[in-house]
């Protein structure tokens, strides 16, 4: 009677064990019961970047990707697609840091030597084109709009603001605001701010190994959301 009772006593326990384990993500312990659909922050998040009108970027190239030459990027834009900031190339074996401006249809380059050149801002687009990031057809608002096989996955903190982080495929026609020339669809992540406005805190994609060698990822940060900047071609 006694082993009879001791079973009876600890089954119910056993289960109620068994459920609170399964319910947690194992990242953060966050319950997965009281996460977000996925859809619906994302929806969310394409409507408030799309009604940005300026932002702070920071994109990361880890690891080494054929044909790319952008090793990482940073400035500010505005909605019109008007940039200033840094980035580091590789040009064969050497990075050199260059600053660059685009206002309106010129891009304004400065090299490690020398003053800023005027040149045409689709030469940009050879490279890295940051004027599109807040573009509502193919910037940021399209990618997030078009991110598929959505799951949230857990809340994470992004630089002191948390975040719920939602593991996405981009498909290919979407990935030239983070990484030009891309071939195929890729799998990646998004943060999106756990408050309102639903803003994309940080965007993330795996590319995989090409030509024998390593894979590789490309990030970009978001901060400074619709903060004053002025942008104007330097003298």
């Amino acid at each position: 009677m006694t082993r009879l009772l001791a079973v009876a006593l600890l089954a119910p326990l056993a289960m109620v064990v068994g459920l609170a384990s399964a319910a947690c993500t194992g990242d953060e312990g966050t319950p997965t019961g009281t996460l977000p659909d996925a859809g619906g922050l994302l929806r969310e998040s394409s409507q408030a970047m799309a009604e940005l009108k300026t932002v702070r970027f920071d994109l990361a190239v880890d690891g080494s990707i054929p044909g790319v030459a952008i090793r990482s990027a940073e400035g500010q834009l505005t909605k019109e697609g008007d940039v200033k900031g840094t980035a580091q190339l590789v040009q064969g074996d050497a990075t050199s840091e260059v600053e660059f401006v685009i206002v309106g249809e010129s891009l304004y380059l400065k090299g490690p030597t020398g003053g800023f050149q005027r040149l045409p801002a689709s030469f940009a687009s050879t490279v890295y084109d940051p004027s599109k990031i807040l573009d509502e057809q193919v910037g940021l608002p399209a990618m997030i709009a078009g991110a598929q096989q959505a799951r949230t996955e857990a809340i994470e903190d992004v630089a002191g603001t948390q975040a719920y982080r939602i593991a996405v495929t981009v498909p290919r026609d979407l990935l030239t605001v983070l990484l030009p020339g891309v071939s195929s669809d890729l799998p990646g992540q998004l943060w999106v701010a756990t408050s309102d406005p639903k803003w994309l805190l940080r965007a993330k994609v795996d590319v995989p190994a090409q030509g024998g060698g390593s894979p590789a990822s490309v990030t970009m940060t978001l901060s400074g959301f619709d903060e004053p900047v002025t942008i104007e071609p330097p003298n």
